[in-house]
Order: structure tokens, then sequence, then C-alpha cells
């Protein structure tokens, strides 16, 4: 699973067939080879998100946390509160308390930053996997950081542990492996850019089955030079990158979304298909927004077997402040873009 209840992810792994397994360890050694270089595309830097799907959505809300001066949005769908080092229990002014000495320290940027940020919440209200009160504790710490105004909570689309969709993926409240992508009537992929980029004038929604997507370029890149040699960094060797066809000059000015897969939802496991079928790169298309989807590796032999991002402190005590290896290598990836 996707984290928050590693019992009961390990429990469904082991459950899976050998068949899936081999073939999973096929796809994560069949890698397009000589990636290009990100490129940078001059993107606005006071336009530039985050969002995440379960491990992904906990350390969407690390990287929002670590870098508030530079981030202005973030989007949780069944994640969790800042540095609950995959805990369960969560003791929230404890948390909010450990974020400003965070702060003092110079670990995190201050979370005064955040105060006027948009932030997004979501939990199915059939999801099992993740309890509802996870996301309700994730909303507590944010409420002593941001305006609660700024705050979007969704609670009541039907949908099991999984990216909710308009338009692809499997049932709504079933599990739907491999993709984790549900068939919800719900674009979450636009709700969550919305509310971060629509203020006063809301974003232009892509019709479900829309091919809007094609007009811009869909690029993998090669990873590997934001890595820290040396480190259990835990990240994939490529990621992706979807550039709207209005953000095709070097000097764009865009806006710059970075997405943060679940577990199970890398290359690794599904190859491009999350990135490409999640519905964010047809909002992007229509609203000039770069979509970034960086990967993490999965299989027998990563770092972490079912390619989570570290919510848990696999890659060291530092894993949710700005000096993380992995925080650090996103960091390089929105730098450049910038540039």
């Amino acid at each position: 699973w996707h984290v928050f209840w590693t019992s009961t992810d390990r429990t469904m792994a082991a459950c899976r067939s050998v068949a899936w397994i081999l073939s999973v360890v096929l796809v994560a050694s069949v890698k397009t080879a000589g990636a290009d270089p990100l490129e940078p595309r001059r993107a606005d830097p006071s336009q530039v998100s985050v969002s995440g799907f379960s491990s992904g959505g906990s350390f969407a809300v690390q990287y929002h946390v670590a870098h508030s001066h530079s981030i202005m949005g973030v989007g949780c769908l069944a994640g969790a509160p800042y540095h609950g080092h995959g805990s369960i229990a969560f003791n929230i002014p404890g948390l909010q308390s450990d974020t400003n000495t965070f702060y003092q320290a110079g670990y995190v940027d201050d979370p005064a930053n955040m105060r006027t940020d948009k932030v997004y919440l979501f939990h199915g209200s059939t999801d099992i996997m993740v309890p509802e009160y996870a996301m309700l504790s994730l909303r507590e710490y944010y409420k002593g950081f941001v305006d609660n105004n700024n705050i979007m909570e969704v609670l009541d689309v039907p949908a099991f542990h999984g990216f909710p969709t308009a338009d692809y993926g499997g049932n709504c409240g079933h599990l739907s492996v491999p993709l984790y992508l549900n068939n919800c009537d719900y674009n979450a992929a636009y709700e969550v850019l919305n509310h971060i980029y629509g203020g006063t004038q809301p974003l232009t929604k892509p019709a479900p089955f829309s091919d809007v997507a094609t007009r811009g370029e869909f690029k993998t890149f090669d990873q590997s030079e934001f890595q820290q040699l040396f480190s259990t960094h835990g990240m994939d060797s490529q990621g992706y990158v979807y550039i709207p066809s209005g953000c095709s000059s070097a000097t764009s000015y865009c806006k710059l979304h970075v997405h943060f897969h679940g577990c199970f939802m890398g290359s690794s496991f599904v190859g491009d298909e999350f990135a490409r079928k999640s519905g964010y790169n047809e909002v992007g298309e229509l609203n000039d927004v770069i979509i970034l989807y960086p990967q993490i590796k999965g299989g027998l032999f990563a770092t972490d077997t079912s390619g989570c991002w570290d919510w848990t402190g696999y890659t060291g005590d530092n894993y949710a402040f700005k000096n993380g290896v992995q925080i650090r290598a996103i960091n390089g990836m929105i730098e450049r873009l910038l540039q």
C-alpha cells in the first residue's frame, strides 16, 4: 500500500500472484534508454504547487512545509500530516510545535509563509485503507498555519483507495490495481488545480475523454542528475513531464505543478500510464500548467520495494527537511524548470 498502514500494504503485496510480481520486475527492468535532461522552461516562480496521492500525498505535504517560501498551494489525497514518521497516532499540537522548532533550526522554511496558500484535501468515503481521521488530522494541522478559508476538504466522493478521475480506471468504490485509478465521474486533477490556481477565475475544465493533451509534449527525462550520489534516495532513473503547447517556449512563464504518485503507482509498476491517464495533462494543456511527475523506484531490489515516497524515514532522519535526499532532488527539478 500506499504506506499509511504498512502492515496492510505488505499483506496486499504478499497476496498478489507470483506471475504479477514477475511482471513488475520485467516492467521495472525495461526502461527507455538515453532519456533527455530536464529542460529549462522559465516557469513562473510565484505559481509553483504540489500534490500527491497516498504516500505521494504525505510527501507533497512534506515538500510544501519544507519549501513553503516557494510553494503556493498543495493537494493531498489520502495522505497524512507533516512529519508523521509513518505513525497513525497523530499529536497535531505536537507536530505543529515540531514544525516551528524545525524552522528555528533552519530545517524548513518559515511556516508563516503558508498563511495564504491554497490547500486541497481529499478522502474517498469508501476508502478503508487510509482512515478518514488521517485527513481530518491533516486538516487540523494545516488550520494552525493556513487561512481556513483557503482549505478545501472533499469527503463525500464514494471512492475506494485510488486516484479519482472523470473517465478512466476501475470502479469508483473498488480497489483498482495495478493503476489505482478510479473512474468516479470526478476529475480530481482539475479540482486540485482549480482550487490552487482558479481564484476568482475558474480554470478551463476538460471534457471527459478529451484528447487535448495530444497538443503538448509528454516527455521522459533523466532524474539521475538530481540524485545525491552514494545515498539511499530510492528514486528511479527517469521521470516524466508534460509540457503544454502554450508552454513550449524556453521562456514560457507558465505555472508549474508537481504530482507525486502513490506506492505501486510509479513507472516500475505501471510505466507511464498513471502520468498519462490521471487527468493532470489535460488540465495543464488548457490552462498552461507544466506537470512534473517525479518517480520512485519499486520492485524487489529497490530501496522501498513498494515504490513509496518517503514519509516514514527510510532515507534518513532528515527525510522531511529541506536537506532530505528526495526533497533536495525535487527542488533541483523545480529549479531547472524555473530557469
